[in-house]
């Protein structure tokens, strides 16, 4: 997961690469996987210098920010799936009430 600062670096790349795919296919006519295969992906690189995990997609990157997710569960470690969220996803742990 990356902080705000990280994300907002990470998406900038992934909006310039998906903007660069859709002129490369505009271009050549080349099919979506072709032109990701073809192009550079610098947010994908970026995000594994950052976390040392490496993404399927140019798209995941919108989906790894950790202030978009809720805190740790005690019970299972796995984040609780909004910042809101009052029981774990994965293994049903509740959290009190307030």
């Amino acid at each position: 997961m990356l902080t705000d600062e990280e994300h907002a670096d990470v998406v900038r790349d992934a909006h310039a690469t998906i903007d660069a795919i859709m002129a490369y296919r505009a271009q050549t006519g080349a099919s979506l996987e072709e032109a990701q295969r073809a192009l550079p992906k610098p947010s994908a690189e970026r995000y594994y210098k950052l976390t040392g995990f490496k993404l399927w997609t140019v798209y995941d990157v919108f989906y790894v920010r950790r202030s978009d997710y809720g805190p740790d569960c005690p019970s299972c470690g796995k984040p609780y799936r909004t910042p809101r969220a009052r029981y774990c996803a994965e293994c049903g742990h509740g959290l009190p009430v307030k």
